[in-house]
């Protein structure tokens, strides 16, 4: 764009410098439309460098927006702050848009009770999004023993049954997330594993690929 706005300059420099040579090569120079000529010439090429900058200012604001948009929303995983050993187990799904635009969150828990899926409901199964307003904080939760009832479980049930070679699969979310802002920038997480522990209980997250 930088180049194509240098290049309209020069051209319509040099059509008006030709035209100026040719006129004033005459007997009678008509110096007013000469002068109309240089003006007319400068303008135009003032508009062009103006509109180059203007567009070069627009795309800068994108890339910042869409860096602070999707890129600047992050999320958490955390049992309640009054959780306790063997309670229902609520666990709280945290996000943070710290940018000026709304941002859609598309979150896909794919819980497992011993590889067999179970559902919190629609905002945790990646059929409805989630809207994150702009600075702000957005919690929801859903309950370990709920899920648990689905496949006729407990959370008694699970401590009583967890040893060393289960505890990793007992109860698992494979947590998929996608980030998309209102300028159409999207951004999909990796999938992350999650298992719940009953011994030790918390959630506990796998940092390898």
């Amino acid at each position: 764009m930088k180049k194509l706005a240098i290049a309209f300059a020069i051209v319509a420099a040099a059509v008006s410098a030709i035209a100026l040579s040719i006129e004033l090569q005459q007997n009678t120079p008509r110096y007013v439309e000469l002068a109309n000529l240089v003006v007319l010439t400068l303008t135009l090429v003032v508009l062009v460098w103006y509109a180059y900058d203007t567009n070069a200012i627009a795309t800068v604001t994108r890339e910042r927006w869409t860096r602070e948009g999707v890129l600047g929303t992050s999320y958490n995983v955390v049992l309640a702050d009054r959780a306790t050993v063997g309670d229902h187990g609520r666990t709280l799904m945290q996000f943070t848009n710290a940018s000026a635009l709304i941002v859609r969150a598309n979150v896909n828990c794919n819980f497992q009770i011993y590889g067999i899926p179970v559902s919190w409901g629609e905002l945790y199964d990646g059929r409805r999004d989630w809207i994150l307003y702009p600075n702000q904080f957005s919690q929801g939760w859903f309950e370990i023993e709920g899920l648990l009832q689905h496949q006729g479980k407990s959370v008694a049930a699970m401590q009583s049954e967890a040893n060393d070679q289960n505890r990793n699969r007992q109860l698992t979310m494979h947590l998929a997330l996608r980030f998309t802002d209102e300028l159409g920038v999207t951004r999909n997480l990796p999938p992350r594993k999650y298992y719940f522990d009953f011994r030790r209980w918390a959630w506990i997250p796998e940092l390898g690929a």
